[in-house]
C-alpha cells in the first residue's frame, strides 16, 4: 500500500517521472496493485459518511453512496482493464501486467480526487476540473504503454474514456438513483 501511495504522489508531483518510478519499482503484480487500490477505494467509500456530520446528506443516502462509489469503480476496473486490453494493439504492445497496472493508478487518482470532493465541506468548481489532470496524467503514461509514436492521441482518447468517463458516468447514474 505504501508503494502505491507514493506512485500516486509522484504521478501527480511530476507525470513523466512518475510513470518511469512506477516501471522502475516493478509495480506490475496485479494482486498487490489491487489489493491497494481496493483498500484506497474502502477508505474513500467510507468518506461519504463525512456529507452526513456537513448535513448535506442522510445516513440512508450515505450508505447508498457508499456502496455507488465501492460498486462503479470496482466495475470501471475489469470494464477499463478489458476496453484497453482489446484496442491496445492499434496503438502499442503492452503487457497485461502493465495494462492493469496503468489502470489501477488512474483510476486511483480518480478516487483520491472523490475523496477530497468527499472532505470537503462546499462544493468547489476546481474539484470537477481535476479529472482533466488525470487525464494529462494518462497521457504520460503513454510511454509506460510502449504506445507507437504517433499514436499518443488516440491512446489518449481510449485511455480517457476508459479510465475517466466510465467510472464517473457509472458513479453519477448510481447516485441519481439513489439520491
Amino acid at each position: 500500500m505504501k508503494l502505491y501511495l507514493k506512485n500516486l504522489v509522484q504521478l501527480v508531483l511530476s507525470p513523466g517521472k512518475g510513470w518511469e518510478d512506477v516501471s522502475a519499482s516493478h509495480a506490475d503484480d496485479r494482486g498487490e496493485l489491487l489489493a491497494s487500490f481496493y483498500r484506497l477505494l474502502a477508505v474513500c467509500s467510507l468518506s461519504e459518511f463525512v456529507q452526513v456530520l456537513y448535513g448535506k446528506t442522510d445516513i440512508l443516502t450515505a450508505v447508498g453512496l457508499t456502496l455507488a462509489m465501492f460498486g462503479s469503480y470496482f466495475i470501471s476496473y475489469f470494464a477499463a482493464r478489458a476496453v484497453i486490453d482489446h484496442y491496445m494493439e492499434r496503438f502499442g504492445e503492452a503487457s497485461p501486467a502493465r495494462i492493469s497496472g496503468f489502470v489501477i493508478y488512474g483510476l486511483g487518482l480518480l478516487v483520491i480526487i472523490e475523496l477530497i470532493e468527499n472532505l470537503l465541506p462546499t462544493d468547489l468548481t476546481l474539484v470537477k476540473f481535476l479529472p482533466l489532470f488525470v487525464g494529462l496524467i494518462l497521457y504520460r503514461g503513454s510511454v509506460y504503454m510502449s504506445v507507437r509514436q504517433g499514436s499518443e492521441f488516440g491512446f489518449l482518447c481510449l485511455s480517457a474514456v476508459a479510465v475517466i468517463v466510465v467510472p464517473i458516468v457509472l458513479y453519477s447514474i448510481l447516485s441519481l438513483i439513489i439520491s
